[in-house]
């Protein structure tokens, strides 16, 4: 009997260590894998810059399913062992948040909240799944779910708390919080170093939204920073040298890049710092260096896009400090041969066309000049183009603005310097940002011309309630009374035919005097196309309907009152279906109006005189008619 219970103990006891060896096995797997899939993830991130976004290679995701299988194998043979399990659960939900598959990660993290509360993994826990919400854009949950975090500066997490609250505040379009949140993050000097370099990269970036240019750069160049991967203090670098751009610090910005130039690490970043530097020494006003260096990039990077970058550099030089037109054209073409795909030789090509049409047009305009008889239309449309040109398509807003001003003191026509002061006022408000010169010129405008359409524009672009009219709009207003007048006679029953016709000629009445005040608007046009129409309605008045389509097919053809009246027009004017109906009902009408006053006259005439009623007189009303001094007689 001793013997058999040894035997079941023995058994039981092997049956344990196998047990214990399964899960030492999936674990001892689970976490090597782990170990694994973390080197290969430091490599990725650290030869990037976006490393929120970065997703995993095959090999690192395939790593990252062998941990679920292993864990999950462990949850199912080990139910009951908590220790065992809250290690699985947890290896999971850092799987599939390494995968960014963030709903089922904060699963996970949720379960593991719900039966390990007490675990030491609790507090990773805690900001994990308030990372994981955040990127699942499930920003107010996340905000709940990061207050334990942030709520004692003794969490382990505290300071990566700091940092995705600045995140939610960003996404709440509240930088201002967020710069707070970052701001306090590097007053406390118990961060790591290497949080307080990505608080001071987050900080200088939303410092460069808010063109806060020293705030910016003061973090970007942050002892801190050094701490980063390569990729983000290459960015730094970059960042804190365009901020000197943007103070015009020209010169200082271009040595930073020269030392970026010179770093080894940056070595497929050359040709982008070299055309830079060549760029802001352009800039600087020194033109015979920064010459040679473009020169330098097109030698050693030739057909690239830093090429085509730096070609366009040396044709806007031609263009705008030396006005050689010719000579920037002939760099223009080079930038679009060198990289016809990039936004650089587009724009090349653009202005290159630009500048040919602008030459083209300036030769064309001497040449008007030098004529005995000018021909003065087409000298202002073409100086109009030349202030289009120079606008739209070369960036000369001055040189724009010139044309135009030649426009307003040359010009005799009304109209063109009219076109030419509103060009210069919408100039001054969408291009040099002035609104107090442009709103002079536009209360100009609504003085000097208060019945155009420019006077009206002038009106809305200044904020004010649109009260001008110009005479299409009376024209229009006109036309809409006439149209009702005629609506009214339309809708008129057929048998009473003279109030019919009365309104009708009340219309027309209308349509005539308002083709006649206004003949130059489209109202005024189709009025006269409502005069034929009332014309060809009445039999008797054919021949003036047709010489009013006449009027139109030949004064206005090209409107579509014109156009309809050419098609009326044949050899003979026709009339439509519906049009003839009309006329048919109009005439059967008419003449049965016609026989039932006859039949009532032959009625009354026809009478026998027996049937007829003499009138009766009263007696007093007999003195009264026949005696004038009645009233005198009292007897």
């Amino acid at each position: 009997m001793m013997f058999r219970f040894l035997a079941l103990a023995i058994v039981a006891l092997v049956f344990e260590g196998c047990t214990c060896c399964a899960y030492l096995n999936h674990m001892f797997n689970a976490e090597r894998l782990d170990e694994q899939a973390g080197e290969m993830r430091a490599a990725r991130l650290d030869s990037i810059s976006d490393s929120e976004n970065s997703l995993p290679g095959t090999e690192e995701r395939q790593k990252y399913d062998k941990i679920i299988e292993k864990g999950s194998r462990v949850l199912e043979r080990f139910p009951d062992n908590k220790k065992r399990t809250a290690e699985a659960v947890f290896l999971i939900g850092e799987s599939f948040r390494h995968k960014h598959e963030w709903g089922k990660a904060i699963t996970k993290y949720d379960e593991f909240e719900r039966y390990f509360a007490d675990h030491d993994s609790m507090k990773a826990v805690e900001y994990q799944r308030a990372y994981c919400l955040y990127r699942n854009h499930e920003y107010n949950i996340s905000r709940f779910a990061l207050e334990p975090v942030v709520a004692s500066k003794e969490h382990p997490y505290y300071f990566q708390g700091l940092n995705l609250l600045s995140l939610l505040d960003e996404q709440s379009e509240a930088p201002d919080q967020a710069i707070a949140s970052l701001e306090a993050l590097l007053a406390d000097t118990a961060g790591t170093p290497f949080m307080r370099g990505k608080a001071h990269f987050r900080l200088a970036g939303l410092y460069f939204k808010k063109e806060n240019w020293d705030k910016s750069r003061e973090h970007y160049t942050a002892k801190e920073i050094k701490e980063l991967n390569p990729r983000e203090q290459q960015t730094a670098g970059e960042q804190a040298a365009e901020c000197l751009v943007n103070r015009k610090e020209y010169l200082q910005a271009a040595d930073e890049y020269k030392e970026l130039y010179k770093n080894p690490d940056y070595e497929s970043k050359q040709p982008d710092y070299l055309v830079r530097i060549g760029e802001l020494t352009m800039l600087a006003g020194r033109h015979a260096d920064a010459i040679v260096i473009l020169q330098k990039v097109n030698t050693e990077y030739p057909r690239t896009e830093v090429a085509s970058r730096s070609y366009f550099c040396l044709g806007d030089y031609e263009q705008h400090q030396k006005i050689d037109y010719d000579k920037a054209v002939v760099y223009y073409d080079s930038s679009f041969i060198s990289r016809t795909i990039c936004k650089w030789g587009q724009e090349s090509r653009e202005r290159r066309d630009a500048l040919k049409r602008l030459i083209a047009m300036r030769n064309q305009n001497d040449k008007e000049r030098k004529d005995s008889i000018p021909n003065v239309d087409n000298f202002f449309r073409s100086e109009f183009l030349i202030a289009e040109l120079f606008l739209f398509k070369l960036s000369e807003v001055d040189s724009a603005i010139t044309r135009l001003d030649n426009v307003i003191k040359e010009s005799g026509d009304s109209a063109k310097v009219l076109r030419a002061i509103y060009a210069k006022a919408f100039v001054y408000d969408e291009y040099l940002h002035d609104p107090d010169a442009a709103e002079e010129i536009y209360k100009e405008i609504i003085e000097k011309y208060p019945d155009t359409e420019y006077a009206k524009q002038a009106q809305a672009n200044l904020g004010m309630r649109v009260t001008l009219k110009t005479r299409e709009d009376v024209a229009k207003d006109r036309y809409m009374e006439a149209e009702s007048l005629w609506t009214v006679a339309s809708e008129m029953p057929l048998d009473q035919m003279e109030l019919v016709d009365s309104a009708y000629t009340h219309a027309f009445v209308y349509f005539d005097s308002l083709y006649r005040e206004f003949p130059e608007t489209q109202a005024g046009i189709q009025a006269l196309y409502m005069k034929a129409i009332y014309f060809q309605m009445n039999p008797e008045r054919v021949d003036s309907a047709f010489a009013t389509y006449k009027q139109l097919r030949d004064q206005y053809g090209q409107t579509p009152w014109g156009k309809q009246a050419a098609k009326m027009m044949n050899s003979r004017l026709t009339m439509s279906d519906k049009d003839l109906e009309r006329l048919r009902k109009r005439v059967k009408s008419s003449e049965e109006h016609i026989n039932k006053q006859s039949a009532q006259y032959y009625e009354a005439l026809n009478k026998a005189p027996e049937e007829k009623q003499a009138e009766v007189k009263s007696k007093e009303d007999e003195i009264l008619e026949n005696t004038y001094n009645s009233m005198y007689d009292f007897e």
